[in-house]
């Protein structure tokens, strides 16, 4: 079982997608839990992540990565964990202007892979679809996610518009992308996260589920 763990970290890194998906059903069927099958794949795309900045991959690798993710995902079966989606308890989308998907995609599979319930709002998002997703929901987590300058502008006004409409104490903000922690700061967020696992942590975190402690800022590769 460990080797085949070691060898779909290895075949993500490498991007092998065939090869991915034969480890996959092979871990499945030994008996490998699905979660620990899905974090093999994530360590993959981290290494993925750590080429892509020595400029050994390009950006079609990391959309090579995220797709090669993406049908992984569809091949987990859904357990009783992962059928108490009921209850929507994370809205997630790109902000208006912005169009950058891949690390959306990413935290959206892992999030419901553990059973968390997550609306995708996509891309190019206006900041009024943000507000009344979340008064219409009640999900108590909002992220929202962008890789241009330009979208610090908009998440402020989305939050803004939050606390003009009183909803803002019902439900948590996290900005996830191109960020940091003088950009949470300036759009008035409650966390930021440039690394999906760790924008995992925070969520489980925020909802009470089997997370000791977290912090509101994290640096990592995405």
């Amino acid at each position: 079982m460990v080797n085949t763990r070691r060898m779909l970290v290895t075949a993500v890194e490498t991007l092998d997608e065939e090869k991915v998906i034969r480890l996959v059903k092979m871990g499945l069927n030994k008996g490998i839990s699905p979660l620990d099958l899905i974090e093999d794949v994530h360590q993959g795309m981290k290494r993925v992540g750590v080429l892509y900045e020595r400029e050994n991959y390009y950006i079609a690798d990391l959309i090579m990565a995220s797709l090669i993710f993406q049908r992984v995902l569809t091949l987990i079966p859904i357990t009783k964990e992962s059928a108490s989606e009921q209850k929507p308890q994370v809205i997630i989308g790109t902000v208006k202007h912005d169009i950058h998907d891949i690390g959306k995609n990413i935290i959206k599979g892992l999030l419901r892979s553990r059973g968390i319930g997550v609306i995708d709002l996509g891309v190019d998002v206006p900041p009024d679809v943000f507000v009344d997703a979340v008064q219409e929901t009640g999900a108590k987590i909002l992220g929202l996610s962008g890789l241009l300058t330009s979208s610090y502008e908009v998440m402020r006004e989305i939050i803004d518009t939050l606390n003009k409409s009183n909803l803002r104490s019902r439900v948590q903000v996290m900005i996830g992308g191109m960020v940091n922690e003088d950009v949470k700061e300036y759009v008035g967020a409650d966390y930021w996260v440039d690394d999906c696992a760790y924008g995992v942590e925070v969520c489980r975190h925020i909802l009470n589920i089997d997370v000791n402690s977290c912090s509101n800022t994290m640096v990592g590769v995405v």
